[in-house]
């Protein structure tokens, strides 16, 4: 079953030509670093796009937008707000006055957190030349803090320009003095690029570039780069999920993967980190990939979702890291087997956009072997086929057995009745048949007139009827309605 899974992904992969240029939209080449002149902040941003800030007297304001205007990204942190504001609250009063200057801003969509300290607004309005331009806005507040990050672009670019936006976000280091002396010392080295070297699985399945010193487990498709801690680096691989099953009278206790039911593609990442070591997963920016999604549903015909996520959490070694997840997820089937598959890179959150330009060549590089690809796929159909014949027999055999199993029941009601039928006539006629056990099971009938053996009369009389005769002990009278058994023994009931 595990191997049907992988094999899903994969001849997922193998047949739709146009997953490497879907994965090349996230298109991290050609990237550059920027210290503001201040050292307030450094981050990396695609070469000619604008980087501009704004200081308020408790916080400040960074934004990069890209050469036409027309797409920026936004990061806002306050030091402290109104301990009166929640997230909803806040969010509230920010678009009022956005409003003010952009009397045509819709709000599209909002959804809030449980507590009131997360909410998320996506908007629209029309940019320069009319064309309508959509946002996605995101108020964290951790009293007395707040911090408010923020995307937008023209909407018929949204989806494709969101991964690069949210990768300028992610990297945005905001220094204190020290920091930033530090940074700008190391500001020539930390540009470049890490050495790396094209290296492949042991087994040939799959192919991608390694910095020097780094780790690598690659098999089956699959790959694992990281550096020796662990702290940084990156995967492509598909992990393994098993939920409540739909066939009767079959378990999937037994089927390999982690014990879940189906939940979206990044709820299923954050519950894996866990698996694999990680602590206190926190999702700081989703992203559904429409698109993947319905390539995947059509193509396998089964349904998938797609998201990208930016994901903080703590690694092994306690140290705090950003991640970044292409994800594809796919519903159970009716074994209640169900997984994501996972393409993407993580580092310390204070050395992120150190090691972005390095992870985003990783990133780039990986290539499944075709050759090994179109095996897989040919071995993978025929075990595909040789499952559903498996599987065929086995929901046969069951439906056999539950109508041997109802037939039974049916019958066993029957020959119940057939029992206490007999009991209840013989009662309203007042009579009682006997079987002698001394006499090879000859049968004795009493009743109002007397006492019969197999048929013919032998006493007449009062005392034998059905309540005052109770049977010869000499003969060894049996009463035939004393149980079911004995009832279908005398009478050839089967």
């Amino acid at each position: 079953m595990k191997r049907i899974l992988f094999f899903s992904f994969l001849i997922f992969l193998w047949h739709l030509p146009n997953f490497s240029s879907a994965k090349d939209k996230v298109n991290f080449s050609d990237f550059e670093y920027y210290v503001a002149p201040d050292g307030a902040f450094g981050l990396y941003k695609p070469k000619g796009w604008k980087v501009g800030t704004q200081k308020y007297p408790d916080g400040r304001m960074i934004f990069v937008t890209d050469k036409e205007e027309s797409s920026c990204a936004y990061l806002i942190y306050l030091e402290r707000i109104d301990q009166a504001h929640d997230s909803v609250s806040f969010a509230k009063a920010t678009l009022q006055n956005v409003k003010r200057q952009i009397p045509d801003l819709k709000v599209a969509e909002a959804r809030t957190s449980r507590d009131r300290m997360k909410t998320v607004v996506m908007m629209e309005r029309t940019g320069p030349g009319q064309i309508l331009i959509r946002s996605k806005y995101t108020f964290n507040i951790t009293r007395p803090q707040a911090l408010i990050i923020g995307y937008e672009a023209p909407a018929k670019h949204f989806n494709e320009m969101v991964p690069t936006l949210m990768t300028i976000i992610a990297n945005i280091m905001v220094f204190d003095e020290q920091a930033y002396k530090k940074v700008s010392s190391q500001r020539g080295a930390s540009t470049g690029l890490l050495p790396m070297s094209l290296r492949r699985a042991a087994d040939g399945t799959c192919e991608l570039l390694v910095p020097q010193g780094w780790k690598l487990e690659a098999a089956q498709g699959r790959a694992l780069c990281s550096t020796p801690d662990g702290d940084t680096g990156y995967v492509f691989t598909v992990i393994d999920f098993v939920g409540q099953s739909q066939i009767p009278y079959f378990s999937s206790a037994q089927i390999p993967g982690l014990k879940y039911n189906y939940m979206p593609p990044t709820e299923a990442a954050s519950v894996a980190l866990g698996h694999y070591g990680w602590k206190n997963p926190k999702i700081l920016e989703r992203h559904i990939n429409r698109q993947m999604a319905y390539q995947a549903t059509k193509f396998l015909k089964r349904q998938a979702d797609a998201e990208i996520s930016l994901i903080s959490s703590t690694s092994k070694n306690g140290t705090s890291c950003i991640i970044y997840f292409d994800i594809l997820g796919f519903h159970p089937n009716y074994a209640g087997q169900w997984g994501i598959m996972v393409n993407g890179f993580w580092a310390p959150q204070n050395k992120f956009s150190q090691y972005l330009p390095s992870l985003i060549e990783i990133f780039k590089s990986f290539k499944i072997n075709e050759q090994w690809a179109e095996e897989y796929v040919r071995q993978g159909l025929e075990n595909l086929k040789e499952l559903m014949k498996k599987t065929t027999s086995l929901m046969a055999r069951y439906a056999e057995e539950m109508r041997q199993s109802s037939l039974a029941a049916h019958e066993n009601r029957m020959r119940s009745s057939d029992f206490i039928n007999y009991k209840f006539s013989t009662y309203m006629r007042g009579q009682q048949e006997w079987v002698a056990a001394l006499e090879g099971g000859k049968i004795y009938t009493s009743d109002h007139w007397g006492l019969s053996k197999e048929g013919q009369m032998i006493i007449e009389g009062q005392p034998f009827n059905y309540y005052n005769y109770k049977g010869d002990y000499q003969l060894g009278h049996i009463p035939v309605d004393i149980s079911r058994e004995v009832f279908e023994a005398v009478k050839g009931q089967r």
